[in-house]
């Protein structure tokens, strides 16, 4: 399995228009990416604008299509205009455990 774990930043002042284009972007995923098993974002309770993507994916193949896919790219050119700084993206290959 893969995760990700993508730390987004948007502009103060384009705070939900912000929001609704990660709300896009997930709704986009989630109907077009058979390798997607979550996608989900967080905003900071701390740290307005501050926004965290935890996606996980079976493997690395359905991330790449994922971020090949015309969708993705869209949807990541429409919150470029937002963008306080660009996205600090970590990748992982996990395994589930269990304690």
């Amino acid at each position: 399995m893969i995760t990700v774990h993508a730390y987004l930043w948007a502009q103060p002042d384009r705070l939900d228009a912000y929001r609704e284009g990660l709300r896009a972007l997930q709704a986009s995923t989630l109907a077009n990416d058979a390798g997607c098993l979550a996608y989900h974002f967080w905003e900071s309770v701390t740290e307005p604008g501050a926004f965290v993507c935890v996606e996980a994916w079976t493997d690395r193949a359905a991330l790449q299509a994922h971020l090949d896919a015309p969708h993705h790219r869209a949807g990541s050119a429409a919150l470029d205009a937002h963008r306080a700084r660009p996205a600090d993206v970590r990748i992982y290959e996990s395994d589930p455990i269990n304690l």
